[in-house]
């Protein structure tokens, strides 16, 4: 009796949430050390070195070239690269000093002392066409030394992308009808002495180099160069112009599940019962979350969840609390995740996004806010129903439902939750431009910006370029995924679970087997190594037979890219491995570090 007595009381304690005052749930602070500034051996003068520098000449009365030049500008940010900028008729003085010089404008006429570049050129310059030129006179009378040996008058618009070389690492023999590709184009035939890097779909070429003198010209025959999209793009091909390049990049790969935990839908969907004979909260437990622990397991991934505590249209208090069966399904699902390493954030008490009337361009026929202090309470709601499960865990990333976030929303979840230190978002803005788009920055109020590059179960060829320039440029891979894309005809695009993890994990196996160098994270940790990429400084001197990397706000094991034709004989202070036929890993392991070539 006393034995039935003591089951009857445990369970019923275990049924009320009792036990989890028993548990210890706390996320360990993840922090990095103070950078280290660069404190030069006796006898050197960085200040007497000559590095690297890069010019860029723009229109400032052509659209296609403004917007082209602000692509630059970042790549070359991200890349920690030194450069200026200049309007085409400005005067620039010592043009031989720079590694390379890029021409970001259609109109070559407009260069009264073309020659000069030229000559920069032949004299072992690079010399970099970013914008399809238009056939003027300055155009006709250097095709022939841009590796031009015949060209249509017309121009014409194209899609679509052919890779010929290993020039963007890991994307050689990449071809697709790809929409979001487009270009206007002249069409073309290059001589043999051209080496063609990337034709368009219909086999008009749109990259290539030609050795010239001493130097080269690298002419890409487009105008993608002002989208965000293709900033990788545009990394590879300065790394065309300047051999040996290297560069820091993060070295992270995310995967994050919003809405999950989240209460689970009731009912059955018909397809999912007809492929599992199970309806929708049997098939969350036993067959996608199932699959998603194996696919952790097997390609080494951490998954961050980001939790919805109802999914009601509630924007004005009091709000409902979770249910009992809410709470179990974070109790369990939340456990399940962390136990596999992953880590738990904040989405939203519901999934109306935080702004005001008038905020959201797209019909989502979500409800608007009222009142900021409304945005706070909804906030600290789903706080303390994380906390009433995972009573020490503190709550450091949020993702904006659908990705909005107004800035009023922002300032309510910093105040809801003074454990923000995180949000991501996503990385491409929208048409309506009501999105939260972000770049990989810290914040001036330290907050930390993390975007998403990629996003659902499909694989297509959109999904993989973008993944290829985000690690190309940035060496991050940061995908997103919802439990019930599959519950959904658009963004499932009617096909069932079966046929979506196979393309998932199609996505994940490729990435790995190309991009095996990517370390796996969730997103604190990934966000510390945001801030060490962030925030360090590396000076690069090449020399004939070596590289040298001066390092300021060093922190330890600073990653970085090397893009180079040669191979690396011996290194001190730095740790190497081949990634591609085209690029070295390289891991810092102090502020001064060479590099042997040959």
């Amino acid at each position: 009796i006393i034995a039935i007595v003591a089951l009857a009381a445990g369970i019923q304690f275990l049924r009320s949430f009792g036990a989890l005052k028993l548990v210890q749930n706390l996320n360990a602070e993840y922090d990095i050390p103070a950078a280290q500034s660069l404190k030069t051996p006796e006898g050197l003068d960085l200040a007497g070195i000559d590095f690297e520098k890069y010019l860029i000449l723009s229109n400032d009365e052509d659209v296609n070239s403004l917007l082209t030049t602000v692509q630059v500008k970042k790549t070359l940010g991200y890349m920690k690269k030194d450069y200026i900028s200049l309007n085409y008729d400005e005067n620039v003085s010592d043009i031989g000093s720079f590694d390379c010089i890029f021409l970001a404008f259609e109109r070559l006429d407009l260069l009264e002392n073309i020659q000069d570049y030229i000559d920069y050129a032949h004299e072992g310059g690079s010399l970099v066409f970013l914008i399809r030129p238009v056939t003027d006179k300055n155009f006709k009378n250097i095709s022939s030394l841009i590796g031009i040996k015949s060209f249509s008058g017309n121009l014409y618009s194209n899609t679509g992308i052919k890779v010929l070389t290993d020039f963007i690492f890991g994307v050689n023999g990449f071809k697709s009808d790809l929409k979001a590709f487009s270009n206007s184009s002249i069409r073309l035939k290059l001589n043999n002495t051209a080496k063609i890097h990337m034709a368009s779909y219909d086999d008009n070429p749109l990259l290539w180099s030609i050795s010239y003198g001493k130097g080269k010209f690298i002419v890409f025959n487009g105008t993608a160069f002002n989208e965000k999209i293709n900033r990788g793009l545009l990394c590879a091909v300065i790394s065309l112009g300047k051999p040996d390049l290297i560069y820091p990049v993060l070295g992270v790969k995310m995967v994050h599940i919003d809405d999950f935990p989240a209460p689970v839908p009731s009912g059955r969907d018909e397809n999912i019962y007809s492929e599992f004979s199970r309806d929708i909260p049997q098939f969350y437990r036993e067959v996608w979350w199932s699959d998603m622990i194996k696919l952790s397991k097997k390609y080494d991934i951490r998954y961050s969840g980001f939790i919805i505590e109802k999914y009601n249209d509630d924007t004005i208090p009091p709000f409902e609390t979770a249910s009992d069966d809410d709470r179990k399904n974070l109790l369990l699902y939340g456990r399940e995740l962390m136990g596999l390493g992953g880590e738990i954030g904040m989405h939203g008490y519901n999934h109306q996004p935080l702004a005001k009337s008038g905020y959201i361009k797209q019909d989502l026929a979500y409800n608007a806010w009222d009142s900021y202090d409304y945005m706070v309470s909804s906030i600290q709601e789903l706080a303390s129903f994380i906390n009433s499960i995972f009573a020490n865990y503190e709550l450091r990333a949020y993702v904006p439902p659908s990705n909005i976030l107004s800035p009023e929303g922002r300032e309510a979840v910093k105040e809801a939750n003074p454990s923000l230190k995180i949000i991501a978002s996503v990385y491409q803005d929208n048409i309506e431009g009501d999105l939260y788009d972000q770049e990989f920055e810290v914040a001036e109020d330290g907050i930390i910006e993390f975007p998403r590059i990629t996003s659902g179960y499909n694989k297509d060829d959109e999904v993989m370029w973008m993944a290829y320039n985000g690690i190309n440029l940035y060496g991050v891979f940061s995908h997103f995924i919802h439990p019930d894309d599959v519950l959904d005809i658009v963004r499932s695009e009617g096909k069932s679970w079966t046929g979506l993890l196979e393309e998932f994990e199609s996505i994940i196996s490729e990435v790995n087997d190309k991009y095996g160098w990517l370390r796996k994270f969730t997103i604190s940790p990934a966000s510390q190594e945001l801030r060490k990429y962030v925030e360090c400084k590396p000076y690069v001197r090449y020399a004939q037979d070596s590289v040298n990397i001066y390092t300021d706000n060093y922190r330890e094991d600073i990653y970085c890219i090397m893009r180079t034709d040669r191979k690396i004989s011996a290194a001190e202070n730095c740790e190497y491995e081949k990634i591609s036929d085209t690029a070295y890993l390289l891991i810092l392991k102090d502020k001064i570090c060479s590099i042997s070539l040959k």
